[in-house]
């Protein structure tokens, strides 16, 4: 890149008035610089020469070395910049560049196995039975005449033998069972008229009640009541009770197995009639 040279007045401190041209990116090589810098070197010379006639020649050396300094550091900077500026270029260029194409391609999902049903099975073949043959009945033959022969005559043997077997003592009779002893059910027997009546109950008379009650009684081999339980009410709780009480209170006759008395049940009947 080019820039505009130096301009120098008498009477102001020198200055250097630069413009900048926007231009488009162009990359500068190293030998541009140099050529740079030697241009610079010569207008300084330049300069030089213009300055010296109004100084002495001592105040030449330091004005010479003054500007030298000053153009060193305008040349550096100037340099620098170039430097720099190349580099902002070369990275704008970089980044100018357009991203690298990514080629995406799209597959296909595969579609899914799937396991088919296995086909059904051939209908069974229908097979039709033959029915079976008719036996033949083949007939009966006639049955033969049946030739009755006499039985031939049976051949008796005797046996004669020196002395006779043993005989065998037969063994004795059993014993005869005991003889079966009778079995008598209790009963009031004779004793039946020494036992107490029941008191028919006032409340009973007085409302006219009347029934008969059947008891069932356990007599034990004393002869006296164990259990007594009323088989058939008369109908009323009063003349029942009564009844039961009764019969507790009586002596009966035991039931007997021969001539040993036993326990036994026995059924006893007792009527409740007013009129009576």
């Amino acid at each position: 890149m080019n820039r505009p040279l130096p301009v120098f007045d008498h009477d102001k401190p020198p200055a250097l008035v630069s413009e900048k041209k926007k231009t488009n990116v162009i990359a500068i090589k190293p030998d541009v610089h140099r050529s740079s810098a030697a241009r610079w070197s010569g207008v300084a010379t330049g300069v030089l020469a213009d300055f010296r006639p109004n100084f002495t020649q001592r105040d030449n050396k330091l004005v010479d070395y003054l500007l030298i300094g000053i153009l060193s550091v305008l040349i550096h900077s100037v340099v620098y910049d170039h430097f720099q500026q190349s580099k902002i270029e070369d990275e704008q260029i970089a980044a100018i560049k357009p991203p690298p194409k990514v080629q995406i391609s799209f597959v296909r999902p595969q579609p899914k196995h799937v396991d088919q049903p296995p086909p059904p099975p051939p209908p069974p073949k229908v097979v039709a039975l033959k029915k079976p043959p008719k036996p033949k009945v083949k007939p009966k033959p006639a049955p033969k005449p049946v030739v009755q022969t006499p039985p031939p005559p049976i051949a008796t043997t005797t046996e004669v033998t020196d002395s006779a077997a043993p005989v065998m003592a037969a063994p004795p009779p059993p014993p005869p069972p005991p003889p079966v002893e009778k079995v008598t059910q209790p009963s009031a027997g004779a004793g039946y008229l020494n036992n107490p009546p029941p008191v028919y109950p006032e409340l009973a008379m007085e409302r006219g009640w009347e029934g008969k009650v059947v008891m069932k009684v356990h007599v034990l081999a004393s002869g006296k009541p164990d259990q007594v339980n009323v088989q058939k009410s008369s109908g009323k709780d009063i003349l029942d009770d009564e009844a039961v009480r009764t019969v507790r209170q009586w002596s009966f006759v035991p039931a007997k197995r021969g001539t040993t008395p036993i326990d036994g049940w026995v059924t006893i009947p007792i009527t409740f009639n007013i009129q009576a």
